[in-house]
């Protein structure tokens, strides 16, 4: 028997529950235009520190839907206003009562505006309701067992997270927000578990070299932070017969911020009770490829041969 629990802790972690799940989900669209009007706030600690440096460039680069700033968690409330809007970390947390079981977290980043009830004075102390608040887009994150267990610890830590997220990074949160921003232009809300198939794009991987972060070979474990345990190559790659190359993540996303030819490369999402592959095209961060699987499972070789399934003309 699962319990939820609920925290308050506003600004980075805001653990409440999703109505939908999708890698990139979209509702409230109605939001958009007061998007555009207003500015986008992308909270973390310390916008200035050197670490966070690459994120916002990225994504000061990737945004399109009118002003961005980056400002730190603890200026979020000062700066809530009509037309403002947000994007910070968020979290579904549910734990066991059973002392053997770890901690569930869903975590993901979070687009998100108000109602308008909240008016900022510095006098009265008083807080932003969390009930105010209008969610509009949601990317589901791939946290690490450190992260799952300790969601609040996130906001404390510098934006590049300490590479507790697996699907993370400048190259990778640039496209993101390449993606998002494609998606909420044309105001068209993404239904849960929306699975993406452009085979048009995906036929292109056939002349192409597909690239893969070296974390898919990891066996994760649901109940422990050992990361050592590795499929073997020929587990993983036996019958994929296209060109693939495996790089570590840093170096995936130097290539994505740095590369001015377009390439291809894949994702492994994986939630406490789902998991998702994509393929992101590089240049514009048009996902083409989105295979779902209602399980929390690691990579294996079928997801590959899905994806080569695709990328072949008939």
């Amino acid at each position: 028997m699962k319990s939820k629990i609920t925290f308050n802790i506003f600004i980075a972690i805001a653990l409440f529950p999703l109505f939908s799940f999708a890698q990139i989900t979209l509702t409230n669209t109605a939001e958009v235009a007061k998007i555009k009007q207003g500015t986008t706030y992308f909270a973390m600690k310390d916008p200035a520190s050197p670490a966070a440096a690459g994120y916002v460039a990225a994504i000061k680069k990737a945004w399109t839907l009118g002003k961005v700033e980056c400002i730190k968690y603890t200026e979020v409330e000062k700066n809530i206003a009509p037309n403002n809007s947000f994007v910070t970390l968020g979290a579904n947390m549910t734990t066991s009562n059973s002392t053997l079981a770890s901690t569930e977290t869903r975590i993901y980043l979070e687009l998100w505006t108000t109602n308008g009830k909240y008016t900022y004075d510095p006098k009265k102390r008083r807080h932003f309701n969390q009930q105010d608040k209008i969610v509009v887009a949601t990317v589901e994150l791939f946290a690490d067992f450190f992260a799952q267990n300790n969601p609040s610890a996130l906001y404390k830590m510098e934006y590049d997270t300490a590479s507790h997220f697996k699907n993370w990074g400048t190259g990778v949160l640039g496209n993101y927000i390449q993606q998002l921003c494609t998606l909420l232009e044309k105001g068209n809300e993404c239904a849960a578990k929306t699975e993406i198939a452009n085979t048009s794009e995906l036929q292109k991987l056939a002349s192409t070299t597909l690239f893969i972060p070296d974390y898919v070979l990891t066996k994760f474990s649901k109940n422990s932070d050992d990361e050592s345990k590795k499929y073997t190559d020929k587990e993983i790659f036996d019958g994929f017969n296209q060109a693939y190359k495996v790089v570590p993540l840093a170096e995936l996303n130097d290539k994505i911020a740095n590369s001015t030819a377009p390439f291809y490369y894949l994702l492994f999402i994986k939630t406490p009770s789902e998991k998702f592959v994509t393929v992101t095209n590089a240049q514009n961060g048009e996902i083409v490829y989105l295979g779902y699987t209602a399980a929390a499972a690691n990579f294996k070789s079928a997801d590959l041969k899905a994806i080569q399934k695709l990328s072949i003309k008939k």
